[in-house]
């Protein structure tokens, strides 16, 4: 069985990478850059992140090849079941921890279950509410509806 070749973070760009300086100073707010500028950023942080973030071997793998295929590591794929918005920036493996804990919870869970979880989960409710203590649609004061 042929052995496995070794990891090298610095395969992710080309050996002879070097950065522009010159044609950066020269007009910084209009630098276009390359892929290969691109590749060496990505893989300067996925070698800080590695360093930072503990992980297992295969969320390391699957980290390589989303960094590979021209990503950061710092970047999300987006949930194979919830919407991510908001302030709360999501890295590429807190979405992917987050779908397998989410895979594993539904396991077994027939298709109105599964929807009842998913809503749960995200904070959603079926229920009128009314947060700031405005009338809900129904319950106007007739005498001053607009108030």
């Amino acid at each position: 069985m042929a052995k496995r070749k070794q990891f090298d973070i610095h395969d992710l760009y080309p050996r002879d990478y070097c950065f522009n300086w010159e044609e950066f100073e020269k007009n910084p707010e209009g630098y276009k850059f390359t892929d290969d500028d691109i590749a060496y950023l990505n893989a300067r942080e996925l070698e800080r992140y590695e360093d930072t973030v503990p992980m297992s071997t295969y969320e390391k793998r699957l980290l390589r090849q989303w960094v590979l295929s021209g990503h950061s590591p710092r970047e999300n794929a987006g949930s194979r079941y919830i919407c991510l918005t908001g302030s709360e920036p999501y890295d590429f493996l807190d979405v992917y921890r987050m779908d397998r804990e989410i895979r594993k919870d539904m396991r077994g869970m027939n298709k109105a279950e599964k929807e009842t979880y998913l809503k749960e989960y995200m904070g959603w409710s079926d229920e009128p509410k009314d947060p700031e203590g405005w009338p809900l649609i129904g319950e106007c004061d007739e005498a001053m509806p607009f108030t």
